[in-house]
């Protein structure tokens, strides 16, 4: 991610660019193995249900799922493990220490190359006996670079005696695919979204005792997160399940996370410019304060108009903590939206790519929107057929109501306007990636009566779609109006 951050740092020494969002791709660099880092997971306490994967969905906020145990991974020189597995492992860089939230331990020797990052060998205690063993091959957990449709393969024996006479012989093996990308949320990152990529991995485990287990996971990573390699989240099913499993058994969401000497924590935005619907073209004058414990190293401003390529401009001026910004001005009516982002100095400092508000997490936390509408367009231009666009409640958890007035029946009449021919009326949903999500048939015949439409959050195959911002938008003719609504489950 070093390339990544010089690019970004290049980019915003202008005081324009135009923001290409970036491939998610995490290297062996940004997993450094640091001894004394810890994490913990919360972890789910009884079985529970969820909605089948979906590979399309972008958006992932992994906060609502049960918790009510702590499970902790701690990183820690290999000398420090249970004797004799140092001398065992030999070339392993670090120990990582898991104790589960059923308090398990299991102690597990890694290494890190350029290419891939992997297990040597695993040592733990169950059901009295004792179990180390060195993985042949090493267990492959990481193949570098990891991005989007990447995919791996993986598979390990060992033979360990229980006791004289007894061998225990264990075989699995791991087929791991990344099938989405996007933005996930975890009870450490706060309010923040941070960029992912998502493992699909089905694995088979079999011993000479009769033990055999086949399961499904899916494991967030992210880049720059150091707790357990690069895992904030892991969701297990139960032995047996089909790919699109609903029964979770395990389910892991990263909590708290400490690595020595490192600033793991985003710049807080406080006292945000947040501009309304105006007249007004421009330009506009956007400020906010952005605090941070190492201090701010690095700041932009995007915008887009009608939904179209980001451009960013850096701060005009600071006064201590508060940061101005300046949008243009724009020549003909248009839907402005903006969003802050903002790397503190460790970050910089240290080419560690903490991502916090970049232009794929932002939308969800600091992403405004507002409409400018000029009053020389109003005096050209035919009468608005779109009289209004409310949508009722906003945020929502289960049903919104889109309601609409189509007004001017003269619009269609006048020959001034057109033929006499019936405007097109279209209903469209958008993420805040601007995927089409959702699409509703409406009548093409005009009419000047008020017309509602609900939705209940779903997608056009009927799935519901996950917590976020989404884009409604209104298209009569060649006009069109779009609102922005909270979908919160």
């Amino acid at each position: 991610m070093k390339r990544a951050l010089v690019l970004m740092t290049l980019l915003i020494s202008t005081s324009l660019l135009v923001w290409a969002q970036p491939e998610i791709l995490i290297e062996n660099d940004d997993v450094p193995l640091i001894i004394g880092t810890w994490a913990n997971y919360d972890q789910n306490i009884d079985f529970f249900q969820w909605d089948p994967f979906d590979t399309l969905r972008v958006w992932w906020d992994l906060t609502t799922y049960p918790g009510g145990r702590t499970s902790r991974v701690h990183l820690l020189h290999p000398n420090q493990g249970w004797s004799p597995a140092p001398e065992t492992f030999p070339n392993a860089e670090i120990l990582e220490l898991d104790t589960l939230g059923s308090g398990d331990v299991v102690w597990s020797y890694i290494s890190d190359t350029t290419y891939f990052f992997y297990i040597q060998g695993i040592d733990f205690e169950s059901g009295g006996f004792r179990f180390l063993g060195n993985y042949q091959p090493d267990y492959r957990c990481y193949v570098y670079p990891i991005y989007d449709g990447a995919g791996w393969n993986t598979a390990w024996t060992w033979t360990y005696e229980v006791v004289p006479g007894l061998p225990y012989t264990a075989n699995e093996t791991h087929q791991k695919r990344i099938v989405s990308k996007g933005k996930v949320k975890v009870p450490f990152s706060g309010e923040h979204f941070w960029p992912c990529l998502v493992i699909r991995d089905y694995m088979e485990y079999s011993d000479n005792f009769g033990t055999l287990e086949t399961r499904w996971i899916y494991e967030w990573i992210v880049p720059g997160r150091f707790g357990g390699a690069n895992g904030v989240a892991a969701a297990q099913s139960t032995n047996g399940a089909s790919q699109n499993f609903m029964l979770v058994e395990n389910f892991f969401k990263l909590s708290d996370l400490y690595v020595p000497g490192w600033d793991l924590c985003c710049p807080d935005f406080t006292n945000t410019t947040i501009w309304s619907d105006t007249s007004f073209t421009g330009p506009y004058m956007v400020s906010s304060t952005i605090t941070d414990s190492t201090g701010i190293g690095a700041d932009s401003l995007y915008y887009n108009i009608n939904g179209g390529q980001f451009a960013g401009v850096g701060h005009d001026s600071t006064n201590g903590d508060v940061y101005y910004f300046t949008i243009p001005a724009v020549a003909q009516s248009c839907t402005l939206g903006y969003f802050l982002w903002a790397e503190d100095s460790f970050s910089v400092a240290n080419s560690v790519d903490i991502w916090n508000t970049d232009p794929i997490c932002a939308p969800e936390s600091t992403y405004y929107i507002f409409k400018v509408t000029t009053g020389i367009e109003e005096l050209t231009q035919p009468p608005c057929l779109i009289q209004k666009i409310e949508c009722l409640p906003n945020p929502f958890s289960k049903l919104i109501n889109i309601s609409f007035d189509a007004g001017h029946p003269d619009r269609i009449t006048h020959s001034s306007y057109g033929t006499g021919s019936a405007e097109t009326i279209e209903l469209k949903i958008y993420d805040s990636c601007g995927r089409l999500v959702r699409d509703f048939s409406l009548s093409t015949a005009y009419s000047s009566v008020p017309t509602v439409v609900s939705w209940d959050g779903t997608d056009n195959r009927g799935r519901k779609l996950a917590s976020a911002v989404y884009f409604v938008e209104l298209k009569i003719g060649e006009e069109k109006l779009v609102r922005p609504v909270l979908l919160i489950r």
